[in-house]
């Protein structure tokens, strides 16, 4: 059987990581190959790869460079993930015929960009559900990262792009109050507009912004820290949340994604409540040392799995 996976992004990130681990693991039964634009592909290492540049959603170009690559590739299944990979591959399957998978990521509005999908796979229950026909496939922690327990002595950190959508601002509001250190670590078009934040509110001695760590460089920050905030205001996973686990390291934040499937309710706070998080924040943060997540990394490691992933994701595969 011959997967193509289809990606349409510019910037290496989550998505990108999950559909290089999906492909590299699955390769065993199948053949997979990422189509995705030429600035990815050196992050691809290992698995097959075909750059294709994709105009807007619309734009037919997109369609006839997809068909042609099925036709002379003898693809079988089309793979696309995220909202307009879905819609651009629908119609590919429409004219080829051939069966397309469609992966939700996130908590945007998908009913129409999956429209002619033969089968859809949601990263979490939240995100599909107004898809009762759709298989709940959950992310995974990274398989490179070792697990090894972090020491829990450095600063709690919250992990993402800067993006109004992750709630970094309700965050950094949050902590007027909260005498630990905090490590933002992301990059993105809010950088600056949340700097400004930190020092209004004459934070800069207790949070700071770390712009300069990949996805691969991220475990040592795992290593110490003492605890990792989600503030999003929606969420498909977060992954994070799955890694600092694996770490032994407690997690704080919203009730989006797959939160309240792993995290106690008492560790939650509403999304986009400014009030809700400060005050967990403050009772919690405080508290840390004390908690424990081993309980949570067992029954972590039975249900989110790349392992786990792989069989369900084959058994989608194969029952079209």
């Amino acid at each position: 059987m011959k997967v193509a996976h289809l990606i349409t992004s510019k910037v290496f990130a989550g998505i990108e990581q999950h559909v290089f681990e999906l492909a590299t693991a699955m390769d065993d039964q199948t053949d997979h190959i990422i189509l995705c634009d030429k600035s990815l592909v050196g992050y691809m290492s290992g698995v097959p790869t075909h750059s294709i540049t994709m105009a807007s959603r619309l734009s037919p170009i997109n369609i006839i460079k997809l068909v042609l690559f099925v036709w002379r590739n003898n693809t079988d299944i089309l793979h696309c993930h995220g909202a307009k990979a879905s819609a651009i591959g629908g119609w590919v399957g429409l004219i080829t015929r051939i069966k397309i998978v469609a992966t939700i990521h996130g908590l945007k509005s998908h009913n129409r960009s999956v429209k002619y999908a033969d089968s859809v796979i949601g990263v979490s229950k939240e995100v599909v559900k107004e898809m009762p026909q759709a298989k709940v496939i959950p992310n995974w922690f990274n398989p490179a990262h070792q697990g090894l327990p972090s020491s829990r002595s450095g600063p709690v950190i919250a992990v993402g792009r800067l993006e109004k959508v992750k709630g970094f601002d309700l965050l950094i509001n949050a902590w007027v109050n909260i005498k630990e250190e905090l490590n933002i670590i992301g990059s993105g078009k809010e950088l600056l507009p949340l700097q400004e934040l930190i020092e209004k509110l004459g934070l800069s001695d207790r949070i700071k912004i770390l712009t300069d760590h990949s996805y691969e460089s991220i475990e040592d920050i795992y290593k110490n820290a003492s605890g990792l905030i989600v503030s999003s205001l929606r969420e498909g996973g977060p992954r994070t949340v799955l890694e600092a686990i694996n770490h032994n390291i407690p997690v704080l934040g919203t009730n989006v994604g797959i939160m309240p499937q792993i995290i106690p309710k008492d560790l939650l706070a509403e999304a986009g409540n400014q009030a809700s998080l400060k005050g967990l924040m403050e009772e919690m943060i405080p508290l840390l040392p004390q908690l424990d997540v081993s309980a949570i990394k067992i029954a972590m490691h039975e249900e989110y799995s790349l392992e786990n992933a792989c069989v369900k994701t084959k058994e989608v595969y194969f029952s079209l």
